[in-house]
């Protein structure tokens, strides 16, 4: 696909809140197009380097409240507003990060 449509099917996919893998060859401007739809639609843009993410970086640290565990999310993920968040180099992450990636791009959540 060229980067003319990619950017229109981004322009047309994202108000429906589809979840998409971008997939190609390095250096070709993948992110540079997704941040400039962010910022046409007056998103915010995350970028995330899935591949320097351990497991332990998506889902939190443990700690013990009312005698159970439970996790404390990571700061560097959104809670609130309207954005983007570009799960970048994803599929040479370790399989269990990948794992997580999942879980937040399809469920929109982490853990519980």
């Amino acid at each position: 696909m060229k980067p003319s449509k990619l950017y229109e099917a981004l322009h047309a996919l994202i108000g429906e809140r589809v979840p998409l893998h971008i997939w190609g060859a390095c250096g070709v401007g993948k992110s540079q197009i997704v941040a400039q739809v962010a910022n046409d639609l007056e998103y915010d843009f995350l970028d995330v380097r899935a591949v320097q993410l351990d497991p332990v970086d998506l889902r939190g640290l443990p700690r013990i409240s009312e005698d159970q565990t439970e996790w404390v999310p990571p700061k560097f993920l959104p809670t609130t507003g309207k954005g983007i968040l570009f799960l970048d180099e994803l599929t040479s992450a370790p399989q269990m990060t990948q794992a997580g990636c999942y879980q937040l791009v399809l469920d929109r959540k982490l853990g519980e």
